[in-house]
């Protein structure tokens, strides 16, 4: 059972790389890891884990509210709001930027790939969110990418030390966030992660009902998940909430379906159950049909870019159609073009084809759960936080009092 759980989770970088054919070496020339693509040549070793993390520190941070970081970076003529006066925030889960032969699970105190990280998916994806939100991002000793490469046991016992981390950096969170609603978000890993976390922290508990909705973004999230789930649903248009957005981005003309089970395939995963469905939302247009967006929809793709000043936003870059969990686009210009792995897979820039879209819709469903939540006054906020060490407050949702106090996961190594 636990294989078919983590099936959906399954990497889409992964994907790119077992695709096979004469693709096979392009992607891994694409990558530039070569045998780090591969898992670790010793088995899983929890005396070789690196130390967890003590999410009391700021230091396991790679973004605060209140902390200078890439997070804050804005495309041109854009404008990011006071993140220590936001109304909402957001829980932002990065991708897999660990690649090694030799360790399972990477260490948080590693300055090179902390930079790395925070000059790639946090400048990049998570300041899609500074336009509504305080943006919290916690360090995690993430799986390396080989073992989504090849799944084994030992995948399974790193993913959980993983998700030990993200697992007490969210209540750690919820801490600090003081009853406000909250946005999940992640992309790849972290998006695979986040599904954790839903499963585990927030699904059917008293967080749900602070959840405005879950951007999982760039991993593959089967219709039948949902079943198992008791609050949770797939967003269906612009303005829903307590919902999951999801999509995978691929070139037209490809077809991610058969990618998805030939990976299955050859990485010994149940077949059955990544031949789908799969849920998309497209983000041109929030649909869930598989029309076509045109492009005048796209209200711009951005990345920074490699200077000192960020690019300008592009709009009207790609078309879009979502079917069967991939966003297939329209052929984007450079640089976008140019980070495409071999595949037709647009994976590394999942977020940034949409970007306005995303930083739009986040505040449009921000605003859409604000107006369905009530707060209790300030005095009673008070009272609750000062009776909890985790300040549990309540709020009226649809006449309702929901009391909110972080729970203990379900976790298992090995």
């Amino acid at each position: 059972m636990r294989f078919r759980r983590v099936i959906g989770t399954i990497s889409v970088a992964a994907a790119a790389l077992l695709a096979g054919g004469e693709a096979y070496p392009q992607v891994f020339g694409a990558f530039g890891v070569s045998n780090d693509s591969q898992p670790p040549v010793t088995p899983f070793d929890p005396a070789r884990t690196p130390p967890a993390p003590d999410y009391a520190e700021r230091s396991e941070w790679v973004s605060l509210p209140d902390m200078r970081d890439p997070a804050d970076d804005t495309p041109t003529g854009v404008r990011a709001i006071d993140q220590r006066r936001a109304k909402v925030a957001v829980f932002f889960l990065y991708p897999t930027s660990f690649t090694s032969g030799e360790q399972w699970n990477a260490d948080t105190r590693d300055a090179d790939l902390n930079a790395r990280v925070a000059g790639t998916s946090i400048r990049d994806q998570a300041s899609v969110f500074n336009g509504c939100c305080a943006i919290y991002a916690p360090r995690y000793r993430q799986m390396t990418l080989g073992g989504y490469v090849r799944w084994s046991e030992n995948s399974v016992r790193a993913t959980e030390v993983a998700y030990s981390d993200v697992a007490r950096a969210f209540r750690q969170f919820l801490v600090w966030n003081r009853g406000r609603p909250f946005i999940l978000a992640g992309h790849s890993q972290g998006s695979r992660q986040g599904r954790l976390l839903i499963e585990r922290e927030i699904d059917g508990r008293p967080a749900a009902r602070q959840m405005i909705a879950a951007y999982l973004i760039g991993t593959w999230i089967e219709r039948d998940w949902f079943r198992a789930l008791r609050t949770t649903r797939p967003c269906a248009r612009a303005d829903d909430t307590g919902c999951v957005v999801a999509w995978s981005t691929y070139a037209q003309g490809r077809n991610a379906t058969a990618q998805r089970i030939l990976v299955a395939r050859q990485s010994g995963f149940p077949v059955e159950v990544m031949s789908g469905p799969h849920v998309c939302i497209n983000p041109l247009d929030w649909s869930t049909g598989s029309e076509t967006a045109p492009a005048r929809l796209n209200k711009g793709a951005w990345l920074h870019g490699g200077g000192a000043l960020p690019r300008p936003i592009e709009p009207g870059l790609v078309s879009a159609r979502c079917e069967d969990g991939a966003l297939y686009i329209s052929p984007p210009g450079k640089p976008f073009a140019d980070m495409v792995i071999p595949v037709g897979n647009y994976h590394k820039v999942d977020y940034n084809v949409a970007y306005m879209n995303l930083r739009e819709n986040a505040g449009v469903r921000a605003a859409a759960f604000l107006r369905q939540v009530r707060p209790l006054p300030a005095a009673v906020i008070r009272l609750r936080a000062s009776q909890s060490r985790h300040a549990s407050i309540s709020w009226h949702l649809s006449g309702a009092v929901a009391a909110f106090a972080p729970s203990r996961p379900q976790l298992t190594l090995g």
